[in-house]
């Protein structure tokens, strides 16, 4: 097993996979669904949306995926992908070689399975950064409007939409498990713990977390703000139909008076 190399892939398939009623007896892990396949390989399934492939070759990785597609909760077009190679050695343990493989003590299922979490929390950060991206592109053109001394001519729908859009974020990432928690496998072997820190270390995922909590925040205020300046722009505009409509209940008043 000395140098073995050990390609990993995991990809970010859609919004959430629907594992219920797919365990299975060969299953060595629940959550998240890890199993063996065909050819000695591992597929790691996560409810986050979340597919791991260890060892596996790309034929038998899209059969499988395949086989989701009934599961997969609004499918992504645009998946985020991220691969590893996976280098055994037993003097090394979560260290990164200088051509950017992963070193490892060995493939144990636990130590893999660590790895599937950590590749597992890098494309979902990635695919939250992206549609985070997104949303402070529209952020920018607010900013400049304001700049200028006008509201933005963005409807409000579309205000609503960028609200939603942080929404979903903010529920997807409580919906993951907090970075401050342990993966299940380490309250079993809790001499992982220093493997796990490595990984989080190594794929930034504390600071990546933490970045994308700051946008939400930013996100969310600016459309609070937003939400008060339109709220104010409709209420100036109703107290000038007020004032137009008791002007001209005046003017009915005095016609009435004067000129019949």
């Amino acid at each position: 097993m000395n140098n073995k190399a050990i390609h990993v892939r995991a990809l970010q398939l859609g919004e959430r996979i629907d594992v219920k009623g797919l365990e299975r007896e060969d299953a060595f892990s629940a959550v998240p669904l890890a199993f063996r396949t065909s050819g000695d390989g591992i597929a790691v399934l996560f409810k986050s949306g979340a597919a791991v492939f260890i060892g596996m070759n790309p034929v038998d990785e899209e059969q499988l995926i395949r086989g989701l597609a009934d599961r997969i909760i609004a499918p992504l077009a645009d998946r985020e992908t991220e691969t590893i190679r996976l280098i055994v050695k037993p003097e090394e343990d979560a260290l990164v070689s200088p051509s950017g493989d992963l070193q490892i003590k060995s493939a144990d299922p636990d130590r893999l399975l660590l790895v599937a979490e950590a590749l597992a929390m890098s494309v979902a950060f990635a695919y939250d950064e992206r549609r985070l991206a997104a949303a402070f592109d529209r952020i920018d053109t607010v900013a400049q409007s304001l700049k200028h001394r006008r509201l933005p001519a963005e409807p409000q729908g579309a205000l609503l939409e960028q609200i939603g859009e942080a929404l979903l974020i903010q529920q997807r990432l409580a919906a993951r498990v907090d970075l401050d928690e342990k993966p299940d496998v380490l309250w079993d072997h809790p001499e992982l713990e220093r493997f796990w820190a490595r990984l989080v270390e190594e794929y930034d995922l504390t600071q990546r977390g933490r970045a994308i909590s700051r946008k939400l925040d930013v996100i969310r205020g600016t459309a609070d703000t937003l939400t008060d300046l339109f709220a104010t722009r409709t209420s100036h505009r109703l107290e000038w139909y007020i004032i137009a409509l008791i002007a001209i209940e005046i003017g009915l008043s005095l016609y009435d008076r004067f000129w019949k």
